[in-house]
């Protein structure tokens, strides 16, 4: 169970690094550096899926649910509220284009298709990696200086399994002070 757990994790990880996008294409507004807070729509597969790794890690050993709880803090997230992610955006991050970042190494990603205007936008991309290819399909909108929605769909393959994760998700400006979070790269 504890690899399967991890697995899901990191796999959660990367979907939450493709979320943590810099949404500054430059006919969107330029946002806010510092403290965002990312709320997932409640019933999203994501939100589930969090909620999912909730319940796992509250049957860890102490030890292993510390050292995984420390992990998705510094990333932002937390068990005690998993449907919201909290991102730092460096003053560059959030002035840069629209560009989704996946933290994984063993993921290669196409170029970033992007259609908008200065308050809305879609995106899509095709990503692969060991496991297969996945499709990455967006729409950002209500997009200010301070806030912006977000919906986003990836299909793919994860352990030999067809995978369809939907995001939708409402960001806001916190503040300046990334409160300890670590800035998005």
């Amino acid at each position: 169970m504890h690899q399967r757990f991890v697995h899901q994790a990191g796999f959660a990880v990367m979907c939450l690094s493709i979320t943590a996008v810099s949404f500054a294409q430059p006919s969107l507004p330029d946002r806010e550096p510092g403290l965002w807070e990312v709320t997932l729509k409640q019933g999203s597969s994501m939100a589930a899926m969090l909620e999912g790794m909730q319940e796992t890690l509250a049957q860890m050993p102490e030890a292993q649910r510390k050292q995984m709880e420390q992990m998705m803090a510094q990333s932002g997230a937390s068990f005690s509220q998993p449907n919201v992610l909290r991102q730092c955006l460096t003053a560059e991050a959030a002035k840069g284009e629209f560009k989704p970042t996946v933290d994984d190494a063993g993921m290669q990603c196409s170029e970033v298709d992007w259609h908008g205007s200065r308050t809305e936008g879609r995106y899509s991309m095709n990503c692969t990696n060991a496991d297969g290819e996945w499709k990455i399909d967006g729409r950002i909108w209500d997009a200010t200086s301070k806030s912006y929605k977000s919906e986003m769909t990836l299909h793919g393959v994860v352990d030999n399994q067809p995978v369809s994760i939907e995001m939708s998700q409402a960001a806001r400006w916190v503040g300046a002070d990334c409160q300890g979070i670590q800035p998005l790269q």
